[in-house]
C-alpha cells in the first residue's frame, strides 16, 4: 500500500540532489509532487522522470527568498490542488568556504536569505493552508553543520542552525493542532552542493566517516518519507543526522 495516495506534497529545491530524490520517493508513493525551483530546466526533468515512471508532479519557479513569490505558490497551490498535506523546504545553496572575517556582506546576505528566511517564508504559508485544512507534516533540511561549528562555512552554519532552532519552535507552537514538524541533518552527501568544498576536505572527512563513503541523496529522501509518514506519529521536533556515523 502507497503511504502518501492522493496526498499533495511540495518540495523545495527539487531540481536536483536532495530535493530531486526526496520529489521521486514521494511520487513513488502515491503523493501528488509539486517541484519547486529556480531551475525550470532540471525541475521540468525531475517532473518528466515522475510522470514517465507513472508518478503525478508538476513543476512551479520558486525563489524561496522572495516573500511575494513564497506567497503566491503555496497560496496558488492549496487553492488549486485543495490541500497541502506534505512539505519538504529543501531549496538552499552551499556558498564558497571562506574564513568569517573575508566573508562579503553581499555572500552572508544571500546564504541566510536562501538558506534561513526562505524556510521561515516557506513555513509561514504551508502552516497557514494547514492550518485551515487542520494538519500536515513538514520536514525542513538542516544540516551536519547545523550542529556543529564548521571552518570555511560560518554563514552556512548559521543558517543551517537557524533551521533547527524554527523547526523546533514550530513543533511546539503547532504540534497540538495536528502539525508535525522535523528536521533532517545530511553529513556529506553526494549532491552539486560539494562542488564548492575542497577535495582536501572531502578526502579528509571520508575518511572520518565510519562508512568510509560520501552519501547519496537517496538515503536522505529515504529518512525524509519516513518523518513525512504515519510510520513516525509521535516524531517531532526532532532533527535526525544522517551522516554516516560521522558525528559519533
Amino acid at each position: 500500500m502507497k503511504k502518501f495516495k492522493n496526498k499533495i506534497a511540495l518540495v523545495t529545491g527539487a531540481a536536483t540532489g536532495i530535493g530531486r530524490a526526496t520529489a521521486f520517493a514521494l511520487a513513488k508513493q502515491g503523493a501528488n509532487v509539486i517541484v519547486t525551483d529556480t531551475n525550470e530546466k532540471e525541475g521540468l526533468a525531475t517532473v518528466n522522470r515522475i510522470k514517465k515512471e507513472g508518478g503525478k508532479a508538476k513543476f512551479l519557479v520558486l525563489d524561496v527568498s522572495k516573500k511575494e513569490e513564497v506567497d503566491k505558490v503555496i497560496n496558488d497551490i492549496f487553492t488549486t490542488e485543495g490541500n497541502l498535506d506534505l512539505a519538504v523546504n529543501n531549496a538552499g545553496i552551499g556558498g564558497v568556504p571562506n574564513a568569517l572575517h573575508e566573508v562579503e556582506f553581499e555572500d552572508w546576505e544571500s546564504m541566510i536569505n536562501i538558506n534561513l528566511t526562505g524556510v521561515f517564508l516557506c513555513l509561514q504559508a504551508e502552516i497557514k493552508c494547514m492550518l485551515k485544512q487542520g494538519g500536515g507534516r513538514i520536514v525542513n533540511i538542516s544540516s551536519l553543520a547545523g550542529l556543529n561549528g564548521m571552518p570555511g562555512g560560518s554563514s552556512y552554519s548559521a543558517a543551517k542552525h537557524g533551521v533547527i532552532g524554527l523547526t523546533k519552535s514550530v513543533a511546539v507552537e503547532y504540534g497540538k493542532l495536528n502539525i508535525r514538524t522535523n528536521a533532517v541533518c545530511p553529513g556529506f552527501i553526494q549532491t552539486p552542493i560539494l562542488k564548492g568544498i575542497p577535495q582536501s576536505m572531502l578526502d579528509h572527512s571520508t575518511k572520518r566517516v565510519p562508512m568510509k563513503r560520501i552519501g547519496q541523496p537517496e538515503e536522505v529522501a529515504k529518512a525524509i518519507v519516513w518523518l513525512l509518514s504515519e510510520d513516525s506519529t509521535y516524531v517531532n521536533g526532532h532533527s535526525l543526522l544522517i551522516d554516516g556515523g560521522f558525528m559519533a
